[in-house]
């Protein structure tokens, strides 16, 4: 039987539960990776394209994954602010568990992109494949980058699903913010992103999770996929380690996040239960808020045909809760080798 490929080029920081992400995208069946692009967030950029290397490596087998493409991108918000950086050690000084030694082995040569920068890649990677889903999980700068160079680009994805942003102003940076980590890491370029690029957008943002986490935590084993004896069980529970000792200490498990994201990009008609359209923007300015998404809630009170028409701000699809059984479904597939997505 043949299965109708989701082609997707993946945007990522490169961290632990963004590998776990692109294990998931690269065993299911239904996905054909064009390109992974690795940006600067929880660790530098340089760090990020290692990972994703790395990562491809530990999930060699029957397929060739090695001739997928990683590009490197930016290395800097665009503003270069230093309220943005969001460089953190959560997960370890490299983000996936600090042991370069083990399975596989870090290579000299991971730091190293193709060619050309990420931002350029998306330009060309898009306007040949007008069919193919951007899926961006860590920082949008490398989007924004794109949109700069290239106004045309805002046209060229069939559709974009990003793991970032908030609705409720619910936040994960710290107490003094009320922005998402991945919008807090370049605010200019997620309002660039959301106010420019034409194709249909879907958003996974912090509330999916953060609303759902609990009685996910009291339904699903979320260390239950890494227990297999293969190759990638191993090393994504080398890469989750650090994570999952930290939310063990405060009594939670680490559950999926960004895998969410790459889950709905790669099925969101299975993947989304429930979602909402929004209109919103980006604060820049604020001293607590700046990177919160913010969103038009009086547009929710006009419903009728004489409801005033303007908005500046744009409509944009929120998934408020997820399937997250199909997804620990996919990861026990990816990580047994079974298949059986």
């Amino acid at each position: 039987m043949t299965v109708d490929k989701v082609k997707l080029v993946i945007d990522s920081d490169g961290v632990s539960d963004d590998v776990r992400a692109i294990s998931l995208a690269l065993q299911h069946p239904k996905a054909e990776i064009l390109a992974f692009t690795a940006v600067h967030g929880c660790v530098t950029v340089d760090q990020a394209c290692a990972n994703i290397k790395r990562t491809i490596r530990a999930n060699e087998g029957a397929q060739n994954f090695s001739k997928i493409p990683v590009y490197k991108g930016a290395a800097k918000s665009i503003l270069s602010l230093p309220k943005d950086d969001t460089v953190s050690t959560f997960f370890g000084d490299d983000g996936i568990g600090d042991k370069p030694d083990e399975f596989p082995k870090v290579e000299q040569s991971d730091v190293e992109g193709e060619g050309k920068h990420a931002a350029l890649a998306m330009i060309d990677i898009f306007r040949e494949n007008r069919d193919a889903t951007l899926v961006t999980i860590g920082p949008l700068t490398n989007v924004a980058i794109a949109l700069q160079l290239c106004e045309e680009f805002a046209t060229y994805p069939s559709r974009m699903v990003i793991m970032g942003g908030n609705y409720y102003a619910v936040g994960n940076v710290d107490g003094g913010s009320s922005a998402e980590y991945n919008f807090h890491g370049d605010p200019e370029a997620a309002s660039i992103v959301l106010r420019r690029m034409k194709c249909p957008i879907t958003i996974v943002p912090w509330e999916a999770f953060y609303f759902e986490s609990k009685v996910h935590n009291e339904s699903v084993n979320f260390s239950a996929h890494l227990k297999y004896d293969t190759p990638l069980a191993g090393y994504l529970s080398l890469a989750t380690s650090i994570g999952r000792i930290k939310c063990e200490q405060n009594g939670r498990q680490y559950s999926y996040c960004d895998e969410i994201a790459v889950a709905t990009a790669i099925d969101e008609e299975k993947i989304a239960t429930k979602s909402q359209y929004l209109y919103v923007d980006v604060e820049l300015n604020g001293t607590k808020t700046r990177g919160q998404v913010v969103v038009d809630w009086t547009e929710q009170l006009w419903s009728n045909e004489e409801a005033p028409n303007t908005h500046t701000h744009r409509r944009v699809k929120f998934v408020t809760s997820y399937d997250v059984h199909t997804v620990d479904k996919w990861l026990h597939a990816a990580t047994s080798g079974s298949g059986q997505f």
